[in-house]
């Protein structure tokens, strides 16, 4: 009886013992499956080493505000223009793909890469924008030329359309010096150099070959990759 009742006692220990490391395995595993990403479901946020992005934005008057975004390796190089009579050049860096930049008359540009687009936001002249520029393939893209003091830009887009604004670059002023103290006079002080560049509708510009007329002169407009920079 008494090696009955012990064999017995043995059976239940093993077990309770046993249940009791499968339900910890079944546990553990269950858990890393839970919390562990599949490497083909991570998203990719690193940019591509050379590309080009546009979107088009609605405007409160029924215009449209056209962005293009160039990266080459880590630079970054973007435009921004209504057609008409307002544009804002972006000159920096992407880290991580994410991008913070602000142009010399203070429009900011932040954004960053999903994987397949450029999302962010825009603000130009106190005026927010939101945006989702997809790639697009060469020749798209923005393109500028300048000539007798002159520059012209222009925003290619994948449908052959093409948008820009030119202005004199004797009135594109440097704003470093404007003082700060008083956050509303400096954005006063910026937005009166803003206004003195007296911008334009850009030219007409030849689709394939990018040949316009920029001040009375022939020029041949250059591609803008993420490495240009413009004086």
């Amino acid at each position: 009886m008494r090696k009955h009742l012990r064999t017995l006692l043995a059976c239940v220990i093993a077990t309770a013992a046993l249940g009791t490391v499968t339900a910890c395995s079944g546990g553990s595993s269950t858990t890393a499956n839970s919390t562990t990403p599949s490497p083909s479901t991570a998203i990719v946020k690193d940019f591509p080493k050379s590309a080009h992005y546009i979107a088009d934005m609605p405007m409160a008057d029924g215009k449209t505000m056209t962005i293009g975004v160039a990266v080459e390796g880590d630079k970054i190089a973007a435009y921004a223009c209504d057609g008409s009579k307002d544009e804002a050049w972006f000159f920096g860096t992407q880290k991580d793909g994410a991008l913070d930049i602000t142009s010399r008359y203070q429009d900011t540009l932040k954004a960053s890469f999903d994987g397949s687009a450029v999302v962010g936001q825009l603000t130009m002249n106190d005026v927010n924008y939101t945006f989702t520029a997809a790639s697009v393939p060469s020749p798209a893209g923005m393109y500028t030329a300048a000539a007798n003091g002159v520059r012209a830009s222009w925003v290619v887009r994948a449908d052959n359309t093409i948008t820009g604004v030119q202005f004199k670059t004797s009135n594109d002023s440097d704003t470093s010096d404007l003082v700060q103290a008083n956050e509303q006079k400096f954005r006063d002080q910026v937005r009166q150099r803003r206004q003195a560049r007296l911008l334009q509708p850009a030219p007409p510009l030849e689709f394939g070959t990018w040949r316009s007329t920029v001040n009375g002169v022939p020029v041949t407009a250059i591609l803008v990759n993420g490495d240009t920079r413009l004086g």
